[in-house]
């Protein structure tokens, strides 16, 4: 009995510790990026509080802010398709 578990340990051990490394590293990556985006929105907001007023709405009118959420939101979920990627989730068939 102990032989069967000893060798099923030797053959999972690798596959589950190559699948840790790769959720920890995963979400380290995206995780970092996201706040690396969030950061330069933030500086970005930052750098519109001397603005007038007027400035702001004709900034909003010509949907300014509104193409600044899109860009991240892209860059946020080309991150998580790469994470996806790395979990090796999309390939489903050999």
């Amino acid at each position: 009995m102990d032989g069967i578990a000893e060798w099923l340990a030797r053959i999972t051990w690798p596959l589950v510790s190559r699948a840790l490394s790769a959720l920890g590293v995963g979400t380290v990556t995206y995780v970092g990026a996201d706040s690396a985006v969030n950061a330069a929105l933030d500086a970005a907001k930052a750098g519109f509080v001397g603005m007038t007023s007027d400035i702001l709405q004709l900034l909003a009118m010509a949907g300014f802010f509104d193409a600044m959420s899109i860009m991240s939101g892209g860059i946020v979920s080309g991150l998580a398709w790469m994470v996806m990627k790395r979990f090796a989730l999309q390939t489903t068939g050999a």
